[in-house]
């Protein structure tokens, strides 16, 4: 007994408080190494770069929404449209456009001022623009991310993985301009397209390669010419000419491939321009065209009046995953990640990338509209957003 020690009870609960007093203060230091880690980020990467990480933080917030969840209602607001801002509604209305949580609460809204406004997402963020006007906005799922006012009215833009976005607009002197800018708003590369009208543009997962599908006509025939740059030279890598067909939508997959869906051809490409692979189908059969983040695209067609509806899959990589057909016209499709989904007479099937059935789903009304989020289906019923 004489060899212990013996520690006063006084100095061991100090010891103790001690000890207490530094855990609870770890959490606010880390919080606070992590916040000022991100406002260097955003220094010296840009906000939009860091974006998707300030939403990540942002989101522990939607955990005390207040949102009663699906259906959702908008008002009095027509929906134009509903798109998914990573995993989240963004609602387009007349007048607004609005990003969902969870619960279906309101997360952001950012005020528009064009009526005809369009919107395309991409990895979390959303570019908004409008034919009638020269503004294009970039915004996060949680704020506005900057704006810029092209030289002319903007015929059409794309949404880059990196934040980085591309947009056509008329020229004085020649028929469209390109602009490609970076996700710091700078402009990185332009080209004056004289005798077409640019249709489509696609950008590359880094935002340093481009491609664009301009229409144009001679001698009374239709034609496409799809023109592939890298944005740091002026000569294209890559000049074609396709005659009788306009094609539509360019995707660029992450895997690098360049997906052109026209009104009578769908072909493949690698990023240099060179084909590999078409699927034909007759003029003006073409309804419908779906794409996700990554590149995965469904082609839908209809035929014999409608009476009889194709639609062909491909993956990221360009190749042909699956066919299905269908007794009538589909209402809506889409594609996420490894499954689509179609909706028809009523009734909603989600398909695995085999073609395998996987999910069936019976809206309560009749749908308009139809989003597929990681096998949830998102649909507009009588202008309200229900979840299954």
């Amino acid at each position: 007994m004489k060899n212990q020690k013996i520690i006063p009870l006084k100095k061991l609960r100090n010891k103790k408080n001690f000890k207490k007093l530094m855990s609870l203060l770890i959490i606010p230091a880390v919080l606070l190494i992590v916040a000022v880690a991100f406002l260097l980020s955003a220094r010296l990467l840009g906000n939009v770069a860091v974006s998707n990480a300030i939403d990540g933080i942002r989101e522990i917030k939607t955990l005390f929404s207040d949102g009663k969840g699906f259906p959702y209602s908008p008002g009095e607001e027509k929906i134009s449209k509903i798109e998914l801002i990573d995993n989240r509604v963004l609602i387009l209305s007349e007048d607004k456009c609005t990003v969902l949580d969870r619960k279906a609460g309101k997360w952001f809204e950012n005020q528009i001022t064009n009526p005809d406004s369009k919107v395309i997402t991409e990895n979390g963020r959303a570019l908004i623009f409008s034919n009638n006007s020269k503004q294009v906005i970039l915004q996060s799922q949680t704020e506005e991310l900057g704006k810029i006012n092209a030289d002319g009215q903007v015929v059409t833009a794309t949404l880059g993985y990196n934040g980085a976005f591309a947009t056509s607009h008329t020229g004085e002197e020649t028929q469209s301009v390109l602009t490609v800018y970076n996700n710091r708003f700078e402009k990185e590369f332009q080209w004056n397209c004289s005798n077409e009208r640019i249709a489509s543009i696609a950008l590359s997962k880094n935002g340093k390669s481009v491609a664009i599908a301009a229409v144009g006509v001679k001698d009374a025939e239709i034609y496409t010419r799809i023109v592939i740059f890298n944005t740091d030279e002026t000569e294209a890598v890559r000049d074609l000419r396709f005659g009788g067909t306009f094609f539509v939508k360019l995707i660029w997959t992450n895997s690098d491939a360049i997906i052109a869906v026209g009104d009578n051809q769908t072909i493949v490409f690698d990023e240099t321009g060179e084909k590999t692979d078409s699927l034909i189908y007759d003029d003006h059969k073409l309804s419908c065209i779906k794409s996700d983040d990554k590149g995965n695209v469904a082609v839908c067609r209809t035929d014999l009046g409608g009476a009889k509806t194709y639609i062909t899959v491909f993956e990221e990589d360009g190749k042909r995953a699956c066919e299905k057909s269908y007794n009538g016209e589909i209402t809506d499709m889409d594609i996420d990640k490894n499954r689509f989904a179609v909706l028809i007479d009523g009734e909603i099937t989600v398909y695995n990338f085999k073609g395998e059935e996987k999910k069936k789903v019976i809206p309560e009304s009749a749908a308009s509209m139809l989003l597929l989020e990681s096998g949830k289906c998102y649909t507009v019923e009588n202008g309200v957003i229900c979840k299954y």
